[in-house]
């Protein structure tokens, strides 16, 4: 890199994202869903703009509730695992960094919730990083 010259790296944005999963969502007819998420910066925004979204919008969605992840103190996973199967909707968007992505998909995968029948949409600004996808994903 030469002095004085600089690297820009555009991406799409939350809200971006969100729109388009919403028009994929509706294109599907697929109105009812969660919103699953940690603790990562951004996050009550990210649950605003949901709602923003839902609420200004002629679709009849179906938003059946938030669940916030703390992965912390919770090595094996147990109360992660729980936590998910109470998640009625089939259709999850999910909001968390790559690393929580990892472990948030093995424990679905774990508790049944990864397989056919559950549609999952992840989103978030900092999901890139290899060519690579992680097993679970």
């Amino acid at each position: 890199q030469e002095k004085g010259s600089t690297f820009l790296q555009l991406g799409s944005s939350t809200e971006q994202q969100l729109q388009v999963i919403f028009e994929v969502l509706e294109e599907y007819d697929w109105t009812s869903f969660a919103v699953v998420t940690t603790l990562l910066p951004g996050y009550e925004d990210f649950v605003d703009y949901v709602e923003v979204l839902t609420d200004s919008s002629f679709i009849g969605w179906e938003h059946r509730g938030v669940l916030t992840l703390n992965l912390t103190d919770d090595p094996e996973g147990t109360r992660l695992r729980r936590q998910l199967r109470e998640v009625s909707a089939q259709i999850r968007l999910l909001y968390c960094s790559r690393d929580e992505a990892e472990v948030i998909f093995r424990a679905a995968g774990e508790a049944g919730l990864a397989g056919p029948g559950y549609i999952w949409f992840l989103i978030g600004t900092n999901l890139a990083g290899s060519q690579q996808l992680p097993q679970h994903l």
